[in-house]
């Protein structure tokens, strides 16, 4: 009578145990991976029109109820993957930023902001790895935030100091540089060449002639650190080239 439990209870462990394994070879196989993508490729048209009044106005229900719908299967597919892999799953960053997604997304207090929402299409990151173009792609891009990290504080320290100048010099005249935060939006229009000559430096320097000189320098600096940058950016991306063969 024992022997036949243990034998009963050791089918059902080895039972289990095959289905664990055919169900985590599921989850973590490319046809889910392909179709939780298109789930959330159609969660993003739905966010997408429910951004617009009149498709809100006339398919209210109807698009809330495919986002929650959208909403079930992603809870659906961590609740599965939680099951079939048990502790592997948490040892993948990308599980645990999926996870962290979902169950924020999924919260009632935070289901009314679609932007909280939208962080789901970020899920899409993850799927990088599937292609290799975009694998390519997005190891390029990790590999040059240190050098655009560089650049962008060597950028904000030129560009605070103009700042401070320009407010010294101009913020009693002019609004956009009346204060620390203006004068800032005001440079940052400037290094885009965003209809600056017309809109910030002709006007200044109808008050202030010798301000050309002032833009001309913040104009320079700007074209220097942008190409420093590129410069930079190519060789390094020349490199990873030659390193990846």
């Amino acid at each position: 009578m024992v022997n036949s439990k243990k034998s009963a209870k050791k089918f059902m462990q080895l039972y289990y145990n095959d289905d664990q394994r055919r169900l985590a070879k599921l989850v973590t196989g490319f046809s889910f991976d392909m179709f939780i993508m298109a789930v959330i490729l159609a969660d993003a048209i739905v966010l997408g029109l429910m951004t617009s009044p009149t498709m809100e106005f006339y398919f209210d229900n109807g698009l809330f109820l495919l986002d929650r719908v959208f909403m079930g299967i992603f809870m659906a597919e961590m609740f599965l993957k939680i099951f079939a892999l048990k502790r592997k799953f948490f040892q993948s960053g990308w599980n645990i930023f999926d996870l962290t997604i979902v169950l924020v997304s999924s919260l009632p207090f935070m289901s009314a902001f679609i932007v909280l929402r939208t962080f789901r299409l970020f899920r899409l990151l993850k799927y990088v790895n599937r292609f290799d173009k975009m694998h390519n792609l997005v190891q390029v891009f990790l590999e040059l935030l240190p050098s655009f990290a560089s650049f962008l504080a060597i950028f904000a320290v030129f560009f605070y100091g103009f700042a401070i100048i320009a407010v010294n010099l101009y913020g009693d005249s002019f609004v956009i540089f009346g204060d620390l935060g203006s004068a800032l939006f005001t440079l940052l229009q400037i290094f885009t060449l965003d209809g600056w000559a017309t809109t910030v430096a002709r006007p200044v320097m109808l008050m202030y002639p010798e301000a050309w000189v002032f833009f001309a320098a913040v104009v320079l600096v700007s074209f220097l650190l942008m190409v420093s940058f590129v410069v930079s950016a190519i060789s390094q991306v020349v490199g990873i080239v030659k390193k990846n063969g």
